[in-house]
C-alpha cells in the first residue's frame, strides 16, 4: 500500500480500514498467479474496493468508489474490479438500482480479468470485518448476523451467496 491508498482510505471506520488493508495485503500473497500487467491493479483494487464507504455519492460504494478512483486516473481495470466486486450487480439489483449503473466500468477482452475478479472476491469474502483471516463460511456467517433479515445487505448476499462460494472456489482453484 502506498500513501495515496493511505490517504484515500483515511474517511473509513478504523474496522473498515483494518478489513480493506487486510484484503489487499491477501490479494498481495496470491496476485503472483495473474498475468504480470494485472498483477498491480488487482492489488490496488483490493486494498481500495471499499473505499466508496469514505467517498460517497450515490450511496453505493462499489460505484462511488469506482467513480472517485477513476477522478483519480487509476486504470480502467482497477475501476472495474472495484465496481464489481463481490458481487455488487446483486446488491445494486436489491436497491433498485439499473443495471446500467456498471456500464462506464464494464470491461471485455482483457485477458485474465475474471481471475481477478475471483482472486478479489476471495480476498474479500476471506477477511473479517477487522480484518481477521476468515474462511468464506464465517465471513458469509458473520455477514448474516449484522445485518437483519430483510435488510438490503442480508437479502443481496443471500441471493448472491452461489455466486460468491463459486468465485471463492475458482479462486482457490487457481492459486
Amino acid at each position: 500500500m502506498n500513501e495515496a491508498m493511505d490517504e484515500l482510505l483515511s474517511p473509513l471506520t478504523k474496522s473498515r480500514r483494518a478489513h480493506s488493508i487486510a484484503v489487499g495485503r491477501r490479494m498481495e500473497r496470491v496476485a503472483g498467479v495473474l498475468p504480470a500487467e494485472l498483477r498491480d491493479d488487482a492489488v490496488a483494487a483490493a486494498y481500495l474496493h471499499d473505499v466508496g464507504y469514505g467517498h460517497s455519492v450515490l450511496g453505493f460504494h462499489p460505484i462511488d468508489g469506482a467513480r472517485l478512483l477513476r477522478s483519480l486516473n487509476y486504470s480502467s481495470v482497477v475501476c472495474h474490479l472495484v465496481a464489481f466486486h463481490t458481487a455488487a450487480e446483486v446488491e445494486a439489483e436489491v436497491r433498485g438500482l439499473a443495471a446500467a449503473v456498471f456500464d462506464e466500468f464494464r470491461l471485455t477482452g482483457v485477458p485474465c480479468l475474471e481471475v481477478a475478479d475471483d482472486l478479489l472476491w476471495w480476498s474479500d469474502l476471506s477477511t473479517g470485518p477487522n480484518g481477521e483471516a476468515f474462511t468464506v463460511d464465517e465471513r458469509l456467517s458473520e455477514i448474516l448476523s449484522r445485518y437483519e433479515p430483510g435488510s438490503i445487505v442480508h437479502t443481496a448476499i443471500t441471493r448472491a451467496e452461489p455466486r460468491l462460494r463459486a468465485a471463492a472456489q475458482r479462486a482457490s482453484g487457481s492459486m
